[in-house]
Parts: structure tokens; C-alpha cells; sequence
């Protein structure tokens, strides 16, 4: 009858009503609102009459029916409540139910317990009657203890609280408990009633999940390989594993593409590259060590299948198939492991261990396919990592390849450079530009953004600044042609990401010096002007305007400032993140102790490199007298006999110093000399100049007044001239002409044998 009747109210499986017809508000005096929520025992206190329990499957929602026992569906109905309901009730809950029942006194002493909650603990209900609380349940937090005693005081019941009990062998289990405080009729309190649901399952699921967030979480941040396992050993480890072990193939860990799966596991070397333990450390398992994998099965088998393995130790299981190993796993306590193999887009990486030891509770099936999640998203997030690995590797080599090699000494002024906290895709690059007549350009520039593409796009701008120095161009109209070279870059690379959002610009400051006229040219273009450090010691920066950068929309023409410099004074080119940290008080204390620019430039690292604000580029170059047998200068006749003069002058010149030149280089001197003060006299205005200068190759400048640039043509057989700059051409390294307010000089460079 019960059957077709609908139930007097439901509950859940913590006994909490969910329910409540408007018989059993009939039947128990109780409207819906007061009783929705409540335990069973409270809502039906003080009634009589027999109930009906039954148990609702799980996919009804679990839980219980509640039915008028026999005899009770007209009382019910008239309103009477003829019978007991709470004694059969109680009996039921106590003796059917599948919800652990409590019953407590003022000492929390059990007096009563169902079976079911005898049958969670593992013992008979009758055992466990007259023990504490504690006794019978080993707390795994005090509080949870003081909780039930606030229940006993304040009379505020508890619902659905999470306690953490430590079963048999030490492992954790984990249950929903309510408490509620038990009164006689009179007021008196006698205890507390506590219903107590089993929640392991859910919470070791909930356990799993949170492991997967967490890597997924934590793992990924960075792009540095090692530091993704550490991340990736600290996700989980504590919490999932008392031990964890990150091993990469050592071609991996190397830098070297990863295998494709299957791999060769005959051959294979796995290099630990993160460790995370509870415990103390392994020295077997210290990081950097190499071990093979044909030795070991678990991890032969993890590579090839590409999922998860669990052991176990015991009396049929083993963790590794090495003795010694084995021998020092079990005396760490570690009883189960997992092995994952981090594979991704079919390519091995390496493998992740995992260890339970101690009280930890062993690993089980469903705790690989949270492994087997976790490590599909590290191995993504690693294979990342190696590959900005390799392009930061490559950035670096291409970018050491377009960069100059350490400047030198030169015929009057001593170079060297400071590099603090460079990356190796940065787009930033310094130079040193011979040009003809002794002079050099000093060069310290960065291109915007990062990566490939600045390292890319700085090669390009250092290649056209070099170019355009070679045209012997001013400072400021070479700053404007390579800004128009650049904004022609910047329109072809189109769709090209340089950095980010980022426009392609470049800054750049360019110093043309000149050691014979102790002259420093200079133009800037979103850098600061170089610093002047006299012999004195006083630091003056060089009145140059700073212009927009190279390649900005900005179209303010770029100025140039010329300065002149002594002997023993110091340029100092910086960018514009280094330059604020070379104060005056800097400065002085280094020249104090430092003559050659090598030394300053290594002064300066050293009292500069410890400080993480202090970044950028310098370029310091130290003026020196030039060696007074190192250059001559003459005056010529605008007349013909001034080649034969031009002549006897460097003849002399020449084998007049110590140890002479060979005959064949004395005689292409004096030919190039002879053709260069020939065009100068027929084409040229006076006055007419020569000027020798010897350094690593010899150079020969002519100068006039004239405007006029010779060109090179090749004459015809029956031509009778046209042939001098011709032969110039072939009997230098390189030869050129540089204009100037007062006229134009025409230069050649001759290789000289070394003294």
C-alpha cells in the first residue's frame, strides 16, 4: 500500500529532510518551512505512530522515502497520530540505514552506534560503545574535536563538515559529519547526535583535480626549460607525491631536438633536471645526474606506450629493477610510484617519477589519469620552452655574428665597449667604422623590440650604416639617409611581427672623430649625446640636439655638433638606460685608477653589473697623441713640377724610416702619388695639399679647393689619358673621395708591409 502511496516526506543521505507533503504536516504538526532541512529525529520529535523507510537508489537521488506504517494513512488523514513513529524510526536509521549514526554523551562517550558507522570504522558497533571520541577516531586536526564540544555548549549544530580521520595503516580517510545537540523534554542536554557520510572517494577525486589545476596553473609561466620541471616537480610535490623526479633525454636537456617516438630506449640517457621531496634528500638522485633506460622496465615501458605505469612494492612488486636502487627506494619508505613519459607532437622529451612513501597512501588507478593529464599539459608547456630555447639560442648566434669584433687600438684613439645585462635576442649593437684619413666612426645603437626579427633588423641597419660611412657622409645627413633606409625596411616587413605593437625604430648615436684635427663630429637620433671627458678629469656632454628616433613618423631634420678634443681625453657613447648611471663621481673614481679604455671598460662592468637597474650599451674610446713619424703634409705648386716634387717627398719619406719598405712597395707609393697630385693639377683648384698617413696600410690624400669629384671610366685603346684613377684602383685596397666646406680631398689606401 505503501507502494502506491506518496511518501510523508524524503531525506538525503546525511537524514537532512528534503521534503514535506502536506500529510506529514498533518501527521507531525510541522508546516514544510520548519521542517525542510532538519534531521529526521528533530522534525518528527514528539510524534506517535509507526513509519516506513525506504531506501531511494542512487539514480533517484539516493536517500530516503518515509511511509505511514500500517494503520497510520487515516489517522493521517483524520489528523490524529495514534502510535510510536520515533521508536521504529530510530530503530531503522540505526539498524538499515547506510548513514553512520552517533551518539554521544556530555563526555562525548559513544553510547550508540549504527552499523553503518561501525562498518566505516572496520569494528562492531557494540566495540566501540563507552570510548571517547577521540579514542575511537584518530583526529587528523584537534579542532574538529572542539567543534563537537561547541556543539554540547552553544547548542549551534554543524552540518556537512569535512574531518579528516588517519584509518588503519595511517592513511587518510575523509568524512561529512553534522552534529546536533540532544535535550530532554525538561531542557536537559544529554549529548550530541552526529551523522557521519563517507566522502574519501570524493574527496581523493577532488584531490586529483586540484593537482591537474595546480599544474596547469603553475606550469607554463616561463619559457626557461629547467625551470618549467622544477615548476612542474613543486606542482606536485607536496600534495600528490612526497617525491618527484624530472628527467629529461639528455639531447633535450642539451638543447637538441627531441627523438621521435618510438625511441631507441637501448641508447637512451635520461639527465634529472628538477627535483621536489618531503623528506630529505636522495644524494642518489641529485639533479644533473645521468642514468640509462635499458635498465629499467617501468620506464621502457612508459616511453614506448606512452602512458602512465604504476608499482608497488611488496611482497610481489618492485620498484626498479636495479638492486641498489631498489634497496634505496624502500629505505626512504617509498612503497608506490607512477612513471609518465612527456611526449608531445609525437617527439620524447623525457620522463616524470612519482613516489608515495611513509604513511602516504598508495597509488591507484584513478590516479593515472590525472598523471596522464597533468604531464600531456607540461609536456606542451616544456616543448615551448625548448623551443624558445633554440630560437633565443639562435637569436644569440646570428646576433654575436653581426656585431663587430672587440675594437682594438687604432692610429689615435683606443677603443672597448661595455655590455651590462644584455639579452641575446635584443636588437642592440655598437661599431667601429674605420674611415679613410685615419678618422673612425663610433657607433652605439638598439633596434626596437626582441627577438628574431630586431636581431634581424639591427643587422640590416648596422650593414647600412656601414655603407653609408664608406660615402664619407656627414654625421647628420648619414643619420637621415639611414632613417629613410630603415622606414623602407619597416613598409616591407609589413605583417611581419618585430615586437609586439611595437613600430620598427631604431636609436642611434654616431660620432665621427678625427685624430689629426682633434675634431669630434656627432649626431644623435633618440640617444643621448656622448659624454667628453677632458685629461683634466671634467666631464662636459657634446652639445649635439637629440633627434627622433630612426624610422619615426617624427621628419625633424637631425643636427650635428662638432666639439674639439685633446689628447688623453675620453668619449664616452652610452645608451640612453646605461647613461644615467655614469654620474660624475663614477667617472672620476675609475680614471682615477684606470689609463686604457679596456681597463675603463672593465672598471665600469665591475662597479656597475652589481646593480640589476643598471642595463644597456657603452663605447668608450681614448684619444691618444698621434706618433709624430705616423704622418706628413705638404703643400704643392698648382704647376707640373709638383708631381715630381710629390714624388722625391714621399720617396724620402718613406725609406727614411726604420726598416725601409721593398722596392715594389715604395714604387706603387710614388705611383699612386704621382697620378693623385696629376688629377689634382689638371682638374683641381689650388691650393694643393699631400698628406701621408701610416697606420696598418698606407694612405695618400691629395687635397684641393675644387668641388669637382673625379670618376673612374675605363679609356679606349686609342685614348692617350683617362687611365690615372684607373690605375689607382688597381693598385690599392680601396680608394674614394670626402668633400669638405673648403673643397674635396681624393684618398687611396696601399697595403704596407709591418715594420
Amino acid at each position: 500500500m505503501g507502494q502506491a502511496l506518496e511518501p510523508l516526506f524524503t531525506t538525503d543521505d546525511a537524514g537532512r529532510v528534503t521534503s514535506w507533503g502536506e500529510s506529514a504536516a498533518r501527521l507531525f504538526g510541522r508546516s514544510a518551512d520548519a521542517a525542510l532541512g532538519e534531521q529526521v529525529v528533530e522534525a518528527v520529535r514528539g510524534a506517535d505512530g509507526t513509519l516506513r523507510v525506504v531506501l531511494r537508489s542512487e539514480a533517484e537521488g539516493g536517500g530516503w522515502e518515509v511511509f505511514p506504517g500500517d494503520g497510520a494513512d487515516h489517522a493521517a488523514d483524520d489528523g490524529a497520530a495514534d502510535g510510536d513513529v520515533e521508536g521504529p524510526l530510530v530503530r531503522a536509521l540505526f539498524s538499515v540505514s547506510q548513514l553512520g549514526l552517533l551518539v554521544v554523551d556530555r563526555d562525548l562517550r559513544l553510547i550508540r552506534v549504527s552499523a553503518a558507522a561501525g562498518s566505516m570504522h572496520g569494528s562492531a558497533s557494540e566495540e566501540l560503545l563507552g570510548r571517547r571520541l577521540d579514542e575511537v577516531y584518530r583526529l587528523a586536526d584537534p579542532v574538529d574535536l572542539a567543534a563537537a564540544r561547541s556543539v554540547l555548549e552553544t547548542g549551534t549544530s554543524v552540518f556537512s563538515r569535512l574531518v579528516t580521520v588517519l584509518g588503519a595503516g595511517g592513511y587518510r580517510q575523509h568524512y561529512s559529519v553534522s552534529a546536533f545537540r540532544l535535550r530532554r523534554a525538561d531542557g536537559e542536554v544529554i549529548g550530541l547526535a552526529m551523522t557521519v557520510l563517507d566522502v574519501t572517494r570524493r574527496e581523493r577525486d577532488a584531490e586529483r583535480t586540484a593537482t591537474v589545476s595546480r599544474v596547469r596553473e603553475r606550469v607554463g609561466r616561463s619559457l626557461q626549460v629547467m625551470e618549467t620541471c622544477q615548476d612542474l616537480a613543486d606542482a606536485l610535490s607536496p600534495g600528490f607525491a612526497d617525491l618527484v623526479v624530472v628527467s629529461l633525454i639528455d639531447q633535450v636537456a642539451g638543447g637538441d631536438y627531441p627523438p621521435l617516438h618510438p625511441v631507441d630506449t637501448e641508447q637512451l640517457l635520461l639527465r634529472r633536471a628538477a627535483l621536489r621531496t618531503t623528506g630529505p634528500p636522495d644524494p642518489d638522485l641529485a639533479v644533473g645526474g645521468l642514468e640509462a633506460v635499458r635498465g629499467e622496465s617501468s620506464y621502457v615501458r612508459a616511453l614506448l606506450e606512452s602512458r602512465p605505469v604504476l608499482l608497488r612494492s611488496g611482497r610481489d612488486g618492485r620498484l626498479s629493477d636495479t638492486p641498489e636502487r631498489e634497496n634505496s627506494l624502500r629505505a626512504a619508505g617509498a612503497h608506490s610510484m607512477i612513471v609518465a613519459s612527456l611526449t608531445v607532437r609525437g617527439r620524447v622529451l623525457g620522463l616524470v617519477r612519482m613516489f608515495r612513501r611513509g604513511r602516504s597512501e598508495p597509488y591507484t588507478l584513478p590516479d593515472l589519469q590525472a598523471v596522464e593529464s597533468a604531464v600531456a599539459h607540461a609536456a606542451l608547456c616544456l616543448d615551448n620552452a625548448r623551443r624558445a630555447a633554440h630560437d633565443r639560442a639562435l637569436a644569440s648566434t646570428v646576433h654575436r655574428r653581426l656585431l663587430p669584433r672587440p675594437p682594438g687600438v687604432r692610429l689615435g684613439i683606443d677603443t672597448a665597449y661595455v655590455a651590462l645585462s644584455p639579452t641575446a635576442d635584443s636588437g642592440t649593437w655598437f661599431d667601429v667604422v674605420p674611415l679613410s684619413g685615419a678618422r673612425c666612426g663610433l657607433v652605439v645603437g638598439e633596434v626596437s623590440g626582441a627577438g628574431m626579427p630586431s636581431v634581424a633588423a639591427m643587422g640590416h641597419v648596422r650593414t647600412a650604416l656601414r655603407a653609408l660611412a664608406g660615402l664619407e657622409l656627414q654625421p647628420d645627413e648619414l643619420l637621415a639617409r639611414l632613417s629613410d633606409t630603415l622606414t623602407q625596411l619597416a613598409h616591407e616587413w609589413t605583417g611581419v611581427a618585430v615586437s609586439g605593437d611595437l613600430a620598427l625604430t631604431a636609436g642611434c648615436v654616431y660620432a665621427l672623430y678625427d685624430p689629426i684635427a682633434r675634431t669630434c663630429s656627432v649626431a644623435c637620433a633618440g640617444q643621448p649625446a656622448p659624454r667628453l671627458i677632458g685629461s683634466d678629469g671634467r666631464i662636459e656632454r657634446i652639445d649635439a640636439p637629440v633627434g627622433p628616433r630612426l624610422g619615426a613618423p617624427d621628419s625633424t631634420p637631425f643636427a650635428m655638433a662638432t666639439s674639439s678634443v685633446g689628447d688623453g681625453a675620453t668619449l664616452i657613447l652610452a645608451s640612453d638606460e646605461l647613461d644615467p648611471a655614469l654620474s660624475q663621481e663614477v667617472v672620476d673614481r675609475l680614471l682615477a685608477v684606470y689609463s686604457t679604455a679596456r681597463e675603463l671598460a672593465d672598471g665600469m662592468f665591475t662597479r656597475l653589473a652589481a646593480d640589476p637597474r643598471h642595463k644597456g650599451t657603452a663605447l668608450l674610446a681614448r684619444t691618444r697623441p698621434l706618433p709624430t713619424d705616423r704622418t706628413s703634409v705638404w703643400d704643392l705648386p698648382s704647376e707640373d713640377r709638383a708631381v715630381s716634387d710629390a714624388r722625391r717627398l714621399t720617396r724620402r719619406w718613406l725609406t727614411e724610416r726604420p726598416g725601409p719598405p721593398s722596392a715594389d712597395a715604395l714604387d706603387s707609393a710614388e705611383l699612386l702619388v704621382s697620378e693623385l697630385v696629376t688629377n689634382a693639377v689638371r682638374y683641381g683648384t689650388p691650393p694643393i695639399m699631400l698628406r701621408l698617413i701610416l697606420d696598418r696600410s698606407l694612405t695618400i690624400e691629395v687635397t684641393d679647393s675644387g668641388a669637382t669629384t673625379p670618376n673612374l671610366r675605363h679609356a679606349r685603346v686609342t685614348d692617350e689619358g683617362g687611365r690615372g684613377l684607373f690605375i689607382v684602383s688597381r693598385l690599392t685596397e680601396k680608394w674614394g673621395t670626402r668633400q669638405s666646406s673648403t673643397g674635396k680631398t681624393i684618398w687611396a689606401e696601399q697595403s704596407w708591409p709591418e715594420e
